[in-house]
């Protein structure tokens, strides 16, 4: 803040301001994220855009994963205890087709509950990054004035005269 002369000779009178609700570092931040999130591609706030709108390639690059890891580990982990068993047709039987098919419901019932949380979190956070965004920087604020330096001394002497002019009339009237 510049130092201003004549504000502090002479004061100032009362009156609102705008005081900012960010320091210079906070909306910097605020700034850089908005503009991370405006890019035109890779951004956050399109993947969210994509979620809610229930794009198939977005839930499908999510999903992915999930079911290689099904196909890789889950499936060749019940063979595998099927085949644990002994019985060369163990892995043919229709116990191990249907532990292989709870097995898959699970997995697609586990999915369709991690789509509809994906979309919960996606609305949630695109309410956080809108309202981060509308953000006001700036709030009212009442600034009392002041006296200043002459306006100071001016007051005190008016004081200090009143004063001196009363007890001066005092006397006089008492005598």
């Amino acid at each position: 803040m510049a130092f201003d002369l004549g504000r502090w000779l002479f004061g100032s009178s009362p009156e609102m301001k705008q005081a900012p609700t960010m320091t210079d570092q906070q909306q910097q931040f605020q700034n850089m994220l908005l503009n991370m999130l405006g890019a035109p591609t890779g951004s956050g706030f399109d993947y969210l855009q994509q979620i809610l709108s229930g794009d198939e390639e977005a839930f499908k690059a999510f999903e992915d994963p999930i079911k290689r890891q099904f196909e890789q580990e889950v499936v060749p982990g019940i063979a595998e205890r099927f085949a644990g068993l002994g019985s060369g047709g163990a892995q043919n039987s229709s116990a191990m087709q249907q532990t292989l098919g709870r097995a898959g419901t699970e997995l697609s019932q586990n999915l369709a509950q991690l789509r509809a949380g994906l979309k919960s979190d996606a609305l949630s956070q695109l309410q956080g990054l809108m309202g981060f965004g509308q953000q006001q920087a700036f709030q009212p604020a009442y600034d009392p004035g002041g006296y200043g330096v002459v306006g100071g001394f001016l007051t005190g002497a008016g004081e200090g005269a009143g004063q001196a002019l009363g007890k001066a009339g005092m006397n006089y009237f008492l005598g």
